[in-house]
């Protein structure tokens, strides 16, 4: 008998359990739904073999029954067959400490992992499991009378095996972390961008700016040892040639002669199609050739030079070889951020501004991230907290008053779906949880540009405030680790586009997910996928989502609705206008959740994981047409009298405000997140062909069906439903 709280008890020997097996057998009765069936005599065996565990109250000198768990044991995995707590001790982690005695039991007998069968349509269940650490490893189909859908479980047990676990984590769904190796560009360097290193060369500072991108991390640069050859032939006899000597410092691929009779030919026909033809080829353009082929063989990422010819074959060199041929102007242009500066109200007096930080900030920034315990030279090389400029990183800088409250930075990069972000921030500071909303979102809008991406974001430790609020937004990692990573889509995803966005996926994380989308079930229906370290796993469809914010998944079948909201609200509520305001943006816009208030009478509409459809009214000149998509995250009643600032801040209105949606002191406060902007809004004539209502209607939420749900999508959006 092993005490685990001062009233509950847990017995696992069969003396222990013998008195109380009639009134396990009663409870397993009792919940045939959930718990199957139990052939008689077999309770009896599981209890002679110890494999019967039982939770009992103590009450004076008698024992009450409390719960029991039934278990399976076979060497090396145990498999739980039922887990039953009366209503009357419920929410009193009975079941948690019967699941949690039979892990250690196990683990002692050096047992790898437990399983346990869950239908799908059993949410609660499916919940404790999960909050258990049981992940789903496969979906089966259950038995032919009831036709349900079985997820099977699994918790690794923290003992020594042969095999290395999954390494499955709730906190990394995806698998981002675990195997997560940067894969850093390695491009070959043409002699004639080393010859710009020269201060007078025209391109001299493209030059400086592309060696300072790899010491920041974006890039790495080689040379093909035709370099070597090409300096030693016109060198002049007798005269010292520096750039012989600086050739030497960089890592050199040699050509695959095997290989050059064949890649000559079809090279010099792309990249030199007349002189190939007239067999006129120069010395020189053997030599291009051979560095094009050096990078083709070795498998580089591309080769960077400023000879037109070979700039102008770009295109067809990447579709038959897959490598890039670039200028050093690409890496200059790549991932520009937006530079102007945005302010945002806060929950208190202050305003916080986000603008690009400047030499003249490096002190401040500098002390910042002194004074979160990050060492002088990694302020340099990491964070680039000093001599950099804004070609190379991208630096951003929060203030409140004249403090700086946060830094965020991440290098630009040839490669935009791979961002390694670094961001800090004050959090003693009144305004350090809205400073970090600021930056994330900041981060997701124009570190990605639109674009399918992996964020790798690195922050000082005990940076809680970061890893909380960054883990609502689909941030995923492990818990000893000072980063966290996620996937970002954007967008919309239906059938017509699933396959591509999928293919996205793939190329920026290598989890794969199947080409073929599933029909809508529920917001918790499981996705199969496969993870980056080769591991097959499953994700619920709300997860997912949350994973690749801002992203929908609008799967055939899944319940939308339209509901309307006034243009004074709309534009702070939703921040769909491609104007820029010069007063400062809403409190809402820094919450990627919001709250949409409506009247107590459309809780039944705002049902977790519905669509929601905004329909800027025409009052108030507003446009009279669909202009964002969004995602209910949970809905509610609560009165006026009642709101607190946890419900108003995420929302547009104040306690004043709250009379001019409605007269009911009661309202529906609904969640929402994953925006989704329509491309061209949906007009109201296009709704009424649609059969979506007339336009008084349109001024009260209501349920459209699927077929009217892809039609407005297909309205919407030119690349989204394609």
């Amino acid at each position: 008998m092993n005490a685990e709280d001062r009233v509950i008890h847990i017995l696992d020997r069969y003396v222990d359990v013998e008195p109380f097996l009639a009134t396990v057998r009663q409870a397993a009765d009792s919940d045939k739904h959930a718990l199957g069936f139990l052939p008689s005599g077999m309770l009896q065996d599981f209890a002679h073999k110890e494999q019967l565990i039982v939770a009992v109250e103590r009450n004076n000198e008698a024992f009450s029954y409390a719960g029991h768990l039934l278990f399976e044991a076979r060497h090396p995995k145990g498999r739980v067959l039922q887990v039953f707590v009366p209503p009357t001790f419920r929410n009193r982690r009975v079941a948690a400490s019967l699941l949690n005695h039979l892990k250690r039991y196990l683990t002692n007998h050096a047992f790898i992992s437990i399983y346990a069968r869950v239908a799908e349509d059993l949410i609660e269940a499916n919940r404790f499991w999960e909050s258990q650490g049981f992940y789903i490893q496969s979906i089966a189909r259950g038995g032919e009378t009831k036709n349900r859908t079985i997820f099977v479980r699994s918790h690794e047990l923290d003992t020594p095996q042969l095999f290395a676990p999954s390494g499955f984590n709730a906190a990394d769904p995806l698998g981002l972390n675990s195997s997560y190796a940067p894969e850093i560009p390695l491009f070959l360097l043409d002699l004639n961008v080393l010859f710009d290193l020269g201060p007078r060369r025209r391109r001299n500072e493209e030059v400086l700016d592309l060696f300072k991108m790899e010491r920041a991390g974006s890039c790495r640069l080689a040379l093909s040892t035709e370099i070597t050859a090409e300096l030693t032939r016109t060198a002049s006899v007798g005269v010292t040639d520096p750039m012989q000597c600086y050739a030497r410092i960089f890592p050199a691929f040699p050509p695959i002669e095997k290989e050059w009779d064949v890649l000559a030919p079809e090279l010099a026909s792309i990249v030199f199609p007349e002189r190939h033809r007239t067999s006129t080829l120069r010395i020189n353009d053997v030599s291009d050739l051979r560095h094009l082929a050096t990078a083709i063989q070795h498998r580089l990422c591309g080769l960077i030079t400023n000879d037109h010819s070979i700039l102008d074959a770009a295109a067809k060199l990447q579709e038959k070889y897959g490598i890039q041929v670039v200028s050093p102007r690409a890496f200059k242009d790549s991932n520009a951020g937006e530079t102007t500066k945005e302010v945002f109200e806060t929950g208190t007096s202050a305003s916080l501004s986000i603008t690009p930080v400047t030499r003249a900030d490096e002190g401040e920034v500098h002390k910042l991230l002194s004074q979160l315990g990050i060492p002088n030279s990694a302020v340099v090389t990491e964070w680039a907290g000093v001599d950099s400029n804004g070609r190379v990183c991208n630096r951003y800088g929060v203030w409140s008053e004249g403090v700086l409250t946060g830094y965020l930075m991440w290098p630009t990069t040839i490669k935009p779906n791979d961002i390694v972000a670094h961001m800090a921030v004050d959090e003693k500071h009144p305004d350090a949880s809205d400073t970090v909303r600021l930056m994330l979102g900041y981060l997701i809008e124009q570190g990605t540009a639109g674009i399918t991406s992996q964020i790798r974001l690195v922050f000082p430790s005990e940076q809680a405030q970061i890893r909380e609020i960054a883990s609502t937004l689909g941030f995923g990692g492990l818990k000893d680790q000072t980063s966290l990573t996620k996937l970002t889509l954007g967008g919309i995803i239906t059938t017509s586009n699933w396959a591509q966005r999928m293919d996205d996926i793939f190329l920026a994380s290598r989890v794969r997910i199947p080409d073929v989308p599933p029909m809508y079930r529920n917001v918790d229906q499981q996705i199969r996928l496969v993870r980056p370290d080769g591991n097959v796993g499953h994700i619920s469809l709300m997860t997912l989502e949350t994973s690749l914010s801002p992203a929908l998944l609008c799967l055939p079948g899944r319940p939308a609705v339209v509901t309307p909201v006034r243009r004074v609200f709309a534009e702070h509520l939703l921040a769909h206008s491609p104007q820029r305001s010069l007063l400062p943006h809403a409190r809402a816009k820094l919450y990627k959740e919001r709250h949409y208030l409506s009247n107590a009478n459309t809780l039944k509409r705002f049902q977790r994981g519905n669509l929601i459809l905004f329909y800027e009214s025409e009052r108030d000149r507003g446009q009279g047409a669909i202009v964002a998509v969004a995602r209910v995250r949970h809905a509610y009643l609560k009165s006026q009298e009642a709101m607190e600032n946890a419900d108003l801040d995420p929302s547009v209105l104040d306690l004043a405000g709250l009379e001019a949606i409605g007269r009911s002191t009661v309202k529906t406060v609904t969640a929402f997140d994953n925006i989704v902007y329509f491309e061209r809004p949906v007009a109201r004539s296009t709704l009424k062909r649609l059969g979506c209502g007339s336009p008084n209607d349109l001024l009260t939420t209501r349920a459209i069906d699927d077929t009217q749900l892809q039609e407005i999508l297909k309205e919407g959006f030119t690349h989204g439903t394609s």
